[in-house]
């Protein structure tokens, strides 16, 4: 069934469902592949991939369950954070989906890259549509930065974040190419390397450094697997786009990368990237073997998070190291480290051996941009499958389609995980739209029924809380306290399941502010601190608080720390402090 493979890897490149789920980005792409991997796993019968691969994704999927069940959190590395849902659920889809996809022989591996190829090519559309303007689903001021002259265009395409979309399109190109060596009819050659065009130009109108330094390994990969043999259409053809892309550059369409050319230039290390592989690696070593479990960094980081990071950005959460290997010894320890790595060394040997340059092309340049990325559910799907369609045995003929009854119950688990994802997320949604509608009393009752369809772990209740309180400030007087009381309900319940327990606990303060309860505004706060030691903000709200109470030597103390974190980005911190010591004066 290499088609059906190709269906579930196409559909979770492309599924978004703005308007119809509430993270419309990230569930349909979860239960895309759930929905698929379930029906691949008892369906499929191919050519057993040999046992050394075989040995290695087992080995993967075995540790995957360990270090969940050893997690700080068990039920959030189980099922997921909210921004990604990479909990331990998707990962042993997509492990199971990749080992399913290492049982194609040659035919197989064709009609899978014809696959993948397409549904990259339609996603690169997309984005250079989002580039030009063009955008019938998402607003472009959620993609857009910056104002006048020197805003920036950074399309997410169908990825929710331009980051994970230029390492799709990376990807993506890369195995159009393997396409085009693979296909015999010059037609079809092609219309391959229209769709390696396509990616690549996307790419490019992204602006993300990552993937240029994963175009480069990659290409160097190729030349490195391929003998270094540049035909002259091949020199001819790289000119021709070097000219093309320069042109277009310096073209009235291309000032939107010119501008990203002039943020190059202002951030030349990438952000807070160096300072967090830093404190990540910080992190790892206190846990070395287990690591804290999958998805639990958001939540365990601002422990390990030094004053330097803190100061450089104030008010910035953490959700992962920007790093696939570093993301994976964190979460589950040094042995989950060495299956990502034996898995990798394993899928770049095996083009090497099997003389496909690009297949090994596509790996390295994935495995170089995600240097500076973390994985998502579409962007691992299809690192593994190239991983899988590399150690796939050439002649390997697949036989004829069979139930398999031993895999019925990992079928019939992903099955009801899909529906609890997307009943949850349905109903969030339609409270989302109660909200929006200013009604809520419907938001509650829509709300209700998320809490009961949703699965453990990461929830929803951060967002809720924040937007009743939102709507709390609008209506009669009396509407607004009713409102009021039920987001404190709301911030008490995130205090209890947010991945960012920092966030909930600053959220429940301001409500209880708002409340007047200055007895919990100050417990919340510590609470804060306690959660989150280097974040300026709940210092910065418990010092104004302890000043209205009287207590100048506290307050400023706490002042000095606010004025210390924010590292002079806020004018007002260092007003709150200046007052505070002037009182004391």
């Amino acid at each position: 069934m290499p088609l059906l493979q190709a269906a579930v890897i196409g559909l979770t490149v492309l599924m978004i469902a703005p308007g119809y789920s509430f993270y419309f980005d990230v569930t349909p792409k979860l239960l895309v592949l759930l929905l698929g991997a379930a029906i691949c796993a008892v369906t499929w019968n191919g050519a057993r991939p040999s046992r050394a691969v075989t040995a290695a994704f087992a080995a993967a999927a075995a540790w995957v369950v360990v270090a969940s069940a050893l997690s700080a959190n068990p039920a959030l590395s189980w099922f997921g954070s909210t921004w990604r849902r990479y909990g331990a659920v998707a990962q042993l889809a997509i492990l199971l989906l990749a080992w399913l996809i290492a049982q194609n022989g040659e035919r197989g591996r064709t009609v899978l890259l014809r696959g993948i190829a397409a549904a990259c090519a339609l996603a690169a559309m997309y984005g250079i549509a989002q580039y030009a303007g063009f955008d019938p689903w998402l607003p472009q001021s959620s993609y857009s930065i910056g104002e006048g002259l020197w805003s920036i265009v950074r399309p997410p395409g169908t990825m929710g974040y331009v980051s994970y979309f230029a390492t799709l399109l990376l990807m993506g190109g890369f195995l159009a190419l393997a396409l085009a060596r693979a296909e015999t009819l010059p037609s079809a050659r092609r219309l391959a390397y229209a769709c390696a065009g396509l990616c690549f130009a996307a790419m490019a109108l992204t602006g993300t450094r990552a993937a240029l330094v994963g175009l480069a390994a990659g290409f160097a990969a190729a030349g490195f697997l391929g003998g270094w043999r540049v035909s002259r259409r091949m020199a001819a053809g790289a000119a021709l786009l070097a000219i093309a892309g320069t042109a277009f550059y310096f073209s009235p369409p291309g000032w939107r990368l010119r501008s990203r050319t002039r943020w190059f230039r202002e951030d030349p290390w990438g952000g807070a990237r160096p300072l967090l592989w830093r404190d990540s690696l910080h992190m790892a070593s206190a846990r070395p073997a287990a690591g804290f479990g999958p998805e639990t960094f958001s939540a365990v980081f601002p422990q390990f998070e030094s004053s330097e990071l803190a100061r450089a950005y104030p008010d910035f959460a953490h959700e992962s190291p920007h790093n696939i290997f570093l993301d994976a010894w964190v979460s589950q320890g040094l042995p989950g480290l060495a299956c990502l790595l034996a898995l990798c060394a394993m899928g770049l040997v095996a083009a090497w051996r099997t003389r496909q340059p690009w297949l090994g092309a596509a790996l390295a340049a994935g495995i170089a941009a995600q240097q500076f990325t973390a994985f998502t559910i579409p962007t691992a799907v299809v690192f593994y499958a190239v991983i899988a369609l590399s150690v796939a045995r050439p002649c390997a003929a697949p036989g004829a389609p069979r139930l398999r009854l031993w895999l019925l119950p990992a079928a019939a688990l992903l099955l009801f995980f899909a529906f609890r994802y997307a009943a949850a997320d349905r109903t969030l949604e339609l409270a989302n739209r109660q909200i929006a509608a200013g009604d809520p009393a419907k938001a509650q009752a829509c709300f209700r029924d998320y809490r009961r369809a949703r699965l453990p772990g990461a929830s929803a209740d951060l967002w809720y809380a924040r937007s009743l309180f939102a709507l709390s400030q609008k209506g009669p007087p009396l509407g607004r306290l009713q409102t009021l009381w039920m987001a404190r309900d709301a911030a008490l319940e995130a205090t209890h399941n947010s991945e960012e327990p920092f966030n909930a606990w600053y959220n429940l303060a301001e409500v209880s502010a708002a409340l007047n309860d200055a007895s919990n505004t100050e417990a919340s706060l510590r609470r804060a601190v306690a959660a989150n030691p280097v974040w300026f903000k709940p210092h910065w709200m418990l010092a104004k608080l302890l000043s209205l109470e009287n207590h100048p030597v506290q307050a400023a103390a706490e002042a000095q720390i606010a004025a210390d974190l924010d590292g002079g980005k806020d004018r007002e911190v260092a007003q709150t402090l200046a007052r505070i010591r002037g009182l004391q004066r």
